[in-house]
């Protein structure tokens, strides 16, 4: 069978690896003989089947997840001709070089859209283009997830991504990130902007009115709390909760880690405010398993490619207004809802907010990922290098 007829077959990809029978993984030459396999896999989809099953829970994990374990499990169908069990560190060499350079691309590549309705499309493909140093890096630190649970499952005899020196590269990338970063940062005056653009939506109707009322709540508990948008989506009311008087919000993050952040002044307003708009009481109860960003259409909360489709919308009409300036007008075009993440913890740092609580209400791991977004000691370096002077 030809590739392009093979890729075309991917839905669902179990069809197509029984189609390739002797690539199904059952004598991979990675297969463990020695231990008794903890899972109920007998090939190498099954295999991935109980792996992504762990993260059936987690809607934009699983996403991600089966993404790109499906596009290595093609590769190794279509492109190397042997099962993914008996892939060794050379295979991932080939596999990072293919990542960064799809080709052939009318076999692989196909047109950006939703992944969840085109996949059974004859027009979909497993990527829309080569991916970024940042995007290979995901997808190997996501099957280097992959092969850990099958070793630890007993499944496999060893893990090939173990075996590649991704130190190294990884610092590097984290410095680019760190420069790049300045970029999805929004300056005061772009963020004003933003901010004048959601104060002027009309409210002319009551639609116009729901509308406006959800986004400005949206963009404010996403600011004043730096949270990343699908934990905004997996949250209700009663995340809220009052210890001795003050306000905290319980958030369950990446990973499944809990955490909480306090809620100041700002976003009690806030809160007070959208409640009054959906007619319940000014401040949540602990039992109150309401949504905090609701549908009109249904009683669940609004998803978050829905919450960022709105907030690209009102930064596309922020970008209109100043078409004049285009290097501010295209910056606010490339606007994605983590920016406004970014800009929390940054404004944190310029408001005087202590490094080690800007550190604990973004839940991070290490001090190195909260300096890539803290930059008032680079305020004051630029300060103190005007008292150097020449001739």
């Amino acid at each position: 069978m030809a590739p392009l007829q093979e890729v075309q077959k991917l839905a669902p990809i179990n069809l197509l690896q029984d189609s390739l029978k002797h690539l199904n993984g059952e004598s991979g030459s990675n297969r463990c003989r020695t231990r008794t396999c903890q899972i109920a896999a007998v090939n190498d989809w099954e295999a991935i089947c109980c792996w992504l099953s762990e993260y059936k829970d987690k809607s934009s994990t699983y996403r991600s997840y089966q993404k790109e374990s499906e596009r290595l499990l093609l590769w190794c169908l279509i492109e190397k001709k042997k099962p993914l069990s008996s892939l060794n560190r050379q295979d991932f060499e080939e596999y990072v070089n293919f990542l960064a350079d799809p080709l052939p691309y009318h076999v692989w590549c196909g047109p950006k859209g939703s992944r969840s309705s085109q996949r059974h499309a004859s027009s979909w493909r497993p990527f829309v283009g080569p991916l970024s140093s940042s995007a290979q890096m995901t997808a190997l630190t996501i099957l280097d997830s992959l092969f850990q649970y099958l070793v630890a499952a007993s499944y496999l005899e060893f893990n090939p991504l173990a075996l590649m020196r991704r130190k190294a590269s990884r610092n590097h990338r984290q410095q680019a990130q760190g420069i790049k970063l300045h970029e999805r940062i929004l300056d005061d005056e772009d963020w004003y902007l933003l901010l004048n653009t959601l104060q002027n939506l009309p409210e002319t109707n009551a639609r116009e009115r729901d509308e406006k009322a959800r986004l400005r709540f949206l963009v404010a508990i996403l600011f004043l709390l730096g949270l990343r948008i699908h934990e905004l989506e997996m949250h209700c009311w009663n995340a809220f909760k009052q210890i001795h008087k003050d306000w905290w919000f319980f958030v369950i993050g990446k990973g499944d880690k809990p955490g909480k952040i306090p809620v100041n002044p700002a976003l009690l307003d806030e809160v007070i405010r959208f409640r009054q708009h959906l007619h319940l009481p000014a401040l949540p109860s602990p039992d109150e398993a309401i949504p905090l960003i609701p549908s009109w259409h249904h009683q669940h909360a609004l998803g978050a490619r829905q919450m960022g489709y709105l907030l690209k919308q009102l930064a596309l009409k922020a970008a209109e207004s100043i078409e004049d300036n285009p290097t501010r007008a295209n910056k606010l075009k490339c606007f994605s809802p983590h920016w406004l993440r970014h800009l929390s913890a940054s404004m944190q740092d310029r408001v005087g907010i202590r490094f080690g609580h800007i550190k604990a209400n973004h839940r991070h791991e290490s001090d190195e990922t909260t300096r890539r977004y803290v930059h008032a000691i680079d305020k004051e370096r630029h300060d103190d290098m005007k008292k150097l002077l020449f001739i």
